[in-house]
Protein backbone atom coordinates (compact mmCIF):
# COMPACT_ATOMS: atom_id res chain seq x y z
CA UNK A 1 0.00 0.00 0.00
CA UNK A 2 2.80 2.38 0.87
CA UNK A 3 4.44 1.64 -2.49
CA UNK A 4 1.18 2.33 -4.33
CA UNK A 5 0.79 5.65 -2.52
CA UNK A 6 4.34 6.62 -3.46
CA UNK A 7 3.69 5.78 -7.09
CA UNK A 8 0.50 7.82 -7.09
CA UNK A 9 2.25 10.74 -5.42
CA UNK A 10 5.06 10.61 -7.98
CA UNK A 11 2.54 10.41 -10.84
CA UNK A 12 0.56 13.44 -9.70
CA UNK A 13 3.75 15.36 -9.00
CA UNK A 14 4.87 14.69 -12.58
CA UNK A 15 1.49 15.81 -13.92
CA UNK A 16 1.69 19.01 -11.89
CA UNK A 17 5.22 19.70 -13.12
CA UNK A 18 4.19 19.20 -16.76
CA UNK A 19 1.25 21.55 -16.28
CA UNK A 20 3.60 24.18 -14.87
CA UNK A 21 5.96 23.71 -17.81
CA UNK A 22 3.05 24.07 -20.24
CA UNK A 23 1.88 27.25 -18.52
CA UNK A 24 5.41 28.64 -18.56
CA UNK A 25 5.70 27.95 -22.28
CA UNK A 26 2.42 29.73 -22.93
CA UNK A 27 3.46 32.69 -20.75
CA UNK A 28 6.80 32.96 -22.56
CA UNK A 29 4.98 32.95 -25.90
CA UNK A 30 2.91 36.04 -25.07
CA UNK A 31 5.58 38.60 -26.15
CA UNK A 32 6.06 36.61 -29.36
CA UNK A 33 2.33 36.56 -30.05
CA UNK A 34 2.13 40.33 -29.46
CA UNK A 35 4.90 40.74 -32.03
CA UNK A 36 3.18 38.37 -34.45
CA UNK A 37 -0.18 40.15 -34.33
CA UNK A 38 0.74 43.13 -36.55
CA UNK A 39 2.94 40.97 -38.80
CA UNK A 40 0.36 38.25 -39.34
CA UNK A 41 -2.34 40.87 -39.75
CA UNK A 42 -0.29 42.67 -42.41
CA UNK A 43 0.37 39.38 -44.19
CA UNK A 44 -3.35 38.61 -44.25
CA UNK A 45 -4.04 42.05 -45.73
CA UNK A 46 -1.34 41.66 -48.39
CA UNK A 47 -2.50 38.14 -49.22
CA UNK A 48 -5.96 39.56 -49.78
CA UNK A 49 -4.51 42.21 -52.08
CA UNK A 50 -2.80 39.66 -54.35
CA UNK A 51 -6.02 37.70 -54.76
CA UNK A 52 -5.76 34.99 -52.12
CA UNK A 53 -8.96 33.96 -50.41
CA UNK A 54 -9.38 34.01 -46.64
CA UNK A 55 -9.02 30.23 -46.51
CA UNK A 56 -5.91 30.24 -48.73
CA UNK A 57 -4.16 32.94 -46.69
CA UNK A 58 -5.01 31.24 -43.40
CA UNK A 59 -3.97 27.77 -44.60
CA UNK A 60 -0.67 29.21 -45.81
CA UNK A 61 0.05 30.29 -42.23
CA UNK A 62 -1.01 26.85 -40.99
CA UNK A 63 1.12 24.86 -43.43
CA UNK A 64 4.00 27.27 -44.01
CA UNK A 65 4.90 28.78 -40.64
CA UNK A 66 7.58 31.21 -41.77
CA UNK A 67 6.82 34.91 -41.83
CA UNK A 68 9.78 35.83 -44.02
CA UNK A 69 9.00 33.05 -46.48
CA UNK A 70 5.33 33.99 -46.66
CA UNK A 71 6.14 37.64 -47.30
CA UNK A 72 8.58 36.58 -50.02
CA UNK A 73 5.82 34.49 -51.61
CA UNK A 74 3.51 37.51 -51.63
CA UNK A 75 6.23 39.65 -53.22
CA UNK A 76 6.89 37.11 -55.96
CA UNK A 77 3.15 36.78 -56.61
CA UNK A 78 2.84 40.57 -56.93
CA UNK A 79 5.69 40.55 -59.45
CA UNK A 80 4.05 37.75 -61.43
CA UNK A 81 6.83 35.27 -60.62
CA UNK A 82 6.67 31.50 -60.99
CA UNK A 83 5.85 29.01 -58.24
CA UNK A 84 9.37 27.55 -58.59
CA UNK A 85 10.82 30.97 -57.70
CA UNK A 86 8.73 31.07 -54.53
CA UNK A 87 9.85 27.58 -53.52
CA UNK A 88 13.55 28.27 -54.21
CA UNK A 89 13.46 31.58 -52.35
CA UNK A 90 11.82 29.93 -49.34
CA UNK A 91 14.37 27.12 -49.27
CA UNK A 92 17.25 29.60 -49.29
CA UNK A 93 15.88 32.05 -46.76
CA UNK A 94 14.86 29.28 -44.35
CA UNK A 95 18.14 27.37 -44.41
CA UNK A 96 18.96 29.09 -41.14
CA UNK A 97 16.58 26.73 -39.37
CA UNK A 98 19.03 23.91 -40.03
CA UNK A 99 21.48 25.82 -37.84
CA UNK A 100 18.85 26.56 -35.22
CA UNK A 101 17.61 22.99 -34.93
CA UNK A 102 21.15 21.59 -34.86
CA UNK A 103 22.11 23.85 -31.97
CA UNK A 104 19.06 22.67 -30.02
CA UNK A 105 19.98 18.97 -30.24
CA UNK A 106 22.44 18.97 -27.28
CA UNK A 107 19.72 20.44 -25.06
CA UNK A 108 16.87 18.17 -26.19
CA UNK A 109 18.79 14.90 -26.52
CA UNK A 110 17.88 12.50 -23.75
CA UNK A 111 15.30 14.88 -22.28
CA UNK A 112 12.63 15.15 -24.97
CA UNK A 113 11.59 12.06 -27.00
CA UNK A 114 12.84 12.36 -30.58
CA UNK A 115 9.44 11.87 -32.20
CA UNK A 116 7.74 14.46 -29.98
CA UNK A 117 10.63 16.90 -30.31
CA UNK A 118 10.58 16.58 -34.10
CA UNK A 119 6.83 17.20 -34.21
CA UNK A 120 6.96 20.22 -31.92
CA UNK A 121 9.95 21.63 -33.81
CA UNK A 122 7.55 22.46 -36.64
CA UNK A 123 6.87 25.57 -34.57
CA UNK A 124 10.53 26.58 -34.52
CA UNK A 125 10.97 30.20 -35.59
CA UNK A 126 13.56 32.90 -34.95
CA UNK A 127 11.52 34.14 -32.00
CA UNK A 128 10.66 30.81 -30.36
CA UNK A 129 14.28 29.73 -30.81
CA UNK A 130 15.59 32.82 -29.03
CA UNK A 131 13.13 32.46 -26.14
CA UNK A 132 13.75 28.70 -25.80
CA UNK A 133 17.53 29.05 -25.84
CA UNK A 134 17.33 31.75 -23.19
CA UNK A 135 15.33 29.41 -20.93
CA UNK A 136 17.46 26.33 -21.63
CA UNK A 137 20.49 28.10 -20.18
CA UNK A 138 19.03 27.58 -16.70
CA UNK A 139 16.20 25.05 -17.11
CA UNK A 140 16.05 21.59 -18.64
CA UNK A 141 13.84 21.46 -21.75
CA UNK A 142 10.58 19.54 -21.64
CA UNK A 143 8.02 18.55 -24.27
CA UNK A 144 5.34 20.44 -22.34
CA UNK A 145 7.31 23.69 -22.42
CA UNK A 146 8.00 23.28 -26.15
CA UNK A 147 4.31 22.63 -26.77
CA UNK A 148 3.23 25.69 -24.82
CA UNK A 149 5.77 27.97 -26.49
CA UNK A 150 5.65 26.75 -30.10
CA UNK A 151 1.97 25.88 -30.44
CA UNK A 152 0.77 29.10 -28.78
CA UNK A 153 3.01 31.17 -31.04
CA UNK A 154 1.75 29.32 -34.11
CA UNK A 155 -1.89 29.80 -33.10
CA UNK A 156 -1.20 33.51 -32.62
CA UNK A 157 0.27 33.75 -36.12
CA UNK A 158 -2.67 31.89 -37.66
CA UNK A 159 -5.25 33.99 -35.81
CA UNK A 160 -3.62 37.28 -36.82
CA UNK A 161 -3.43 36.13 -40.45
CA UNK A 162 -7.11 35.20 -40.41
CA UNK A 163 -8.03 38.60 -38.97
CA UNK A 164 -5.95 40.41 -41.58
CA UNK A 165 -7.41 38.38 -44.42
CA UNK A 166 -10.96 39.11 -43.24
CA UNK A 167 -10.38 42.84 -42.80
CA UNK A 168 -8.02 43.18 -45.76
CA UNK A 169 -10.64 44.51 -48.11
CA UNK A 170 -11.27 47.45 -45.75
CA UNK A 171 -7.62 48.55 -45.51
CA UNK A 172 -5.99 50.28 -48.44
CA UNK A 173 -2.40 50.97 -47.41
CA UNK A 174 -0.70 49.02 -44.59
CA UNK A 175 2.37 51.31 -44.61
CA UNK A 176 0.45 54.10 -42.92
CA UNK A 177 -0.18 51.81 -39.94
CA UNK A 178 3.54 51.40 -39.33
CA UNK A 179 3.31 47.60 -39.32
CA UNK A 180 6.59 47.21 -41.18
CA UNK A 181 8.61 48.17 -38.09
CA UNK A 182 7.09 45.43 -35.93
CA UNK A 183 9.43 42.67 -37.14
CA UNK A 184 12.79 44.47 -36.65
CA UNK A 185 11.55 45.84 -33.32
CA UNK A 186 10.75 42.34 -32.08
CA UNK A 187 14.13 41.02 -33.25
CA UNK A 188 15.91 43.84 -31.39
CA UNK A 189 14.04 43.00 -28.17
CA UNK A 190 14.89 39.31 -28.47
CA UNK A 191 18.53 40.15 -29.11
CA UNK A 192 18.69 42.31 -26.00
CA UNK A 193 17.29 39.44 -23.89
CA UNK A 194 19.95 37.07 -25.26
CA UNK A 195 22.95 39.32 -24.63
CA UNK A 196 24.55 38.63 -21.25
CA UNK A 197 28.29 38.97 -21.88
CA UNK A 198 30.63 41.18 -23.88
CA UNK A 199 31.32 38.25 -26.21
CA UNK A 200 27.58 38.12 -27.04
CA UNK A 201 27.73 41.76 -28.13
CA UNK A 202 30.77 41.00 -30.32
CA UNK A 203 29.04 38.05 -32.01
CA UNK A 204 25.82 40.04 -32.58
CA UNK A 205 27.64 43.02 -34.11
CA UNK A 206 29.88 40.74 -36.19
CA UNK A 207 26.93 38.84 -37.66
CA UNK A 208 25.20 42.12 -38.60
CA UNK A 209 28.36 43.48 -40.26
CA UNK A 210 28.99 40.25 -42.16
CA UNK A 211 25.39 40.22 -43.33
CA UNK A 212 25.63 43.79 -44.63
CA UNK A 213 29.03 43.14 -46.24
CA UNK A 214 27.88 40.02 -48.09
CA UNK A 215 24.71 41.78 -49.22
CA UNK A 216 26.86 44.64 -50.58
CA UNK A 217 29.40 42.41 -52.34
CA UNK A 218 26.75 40.11 -53.81
CA UNK A 219 23.92 42.51 -54.73
CA UNK A 220 21.64 39.90 -56.26
CA UNK A 221 18.50 38.13 -55.18
CA UNK A 222 20.52 34.99 -54.43
CA UNK A 223 22.99 36.98 -52.36
CA UNK A 224 20.29 38.75 -50.37
CA UNK A 225 18.64 35.45 -49.51
CA UNK A 226 21.82 33.59 -48.57
CA UNK A 227 23.75 36.33 -46.75
CA UNK A 228 21.81 35.72 -43.53
CA UNK A 229 22.81 32.04 -43.51
CA UNK A 230 26.47 32.72 -44.34
CA UNK A 231 26.73 35.52 -41.77
CA UNK A 232 25.11 33.30 -39.15
CA UNK A 233 27.62 30.49 -39.78
CA UNK A 234 30.58 32.89 -39.52
CA UNK A 235 29.25 34.58 -36.38
CA UNK A 236 28.38 31.25 -34.75
CA UNK A 237 31.90 30.00 -35.45
CA UNK A 238 33.32 33.12 -33.83
CA UNK A 239 31.04 32.56 -30.86
CA UNK A 240 32.31 29.01 -30.42
CA UNK A 241 35.95 30.14 -30.57
CA UNK A 242 35.34 32.88 -28.01
CA UNK A 243 33.47 30.50 -25.68
CA UNK A 244 36.33 27.98 -25.82
CA UNK A 245 38.84 30.67 -24.87
CA UNK A 246 36.66 31.79 -21.98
Amino acid sequence: MVLDENIKATFWMEIHMQKQELKQGINDSIPIILGYLPLGFAFGVLANEVGMSIIQATMMSVLCFTGAGQYIAIGVMQAGGAVFTIILANVLVNLRYLLFSTSLVPYLKGRVPTAIGSLLSYGLTDETYAVAMNRYQNHAPTASYMAGLNLSSHVGWIASTLLGAILGSYIGNTDRLGLGFALPAMYICLLVFMIKRKSDVFVAVSSALFCLLIGYLVPTTMGNLSNIVIATIIAASLGVLISERD
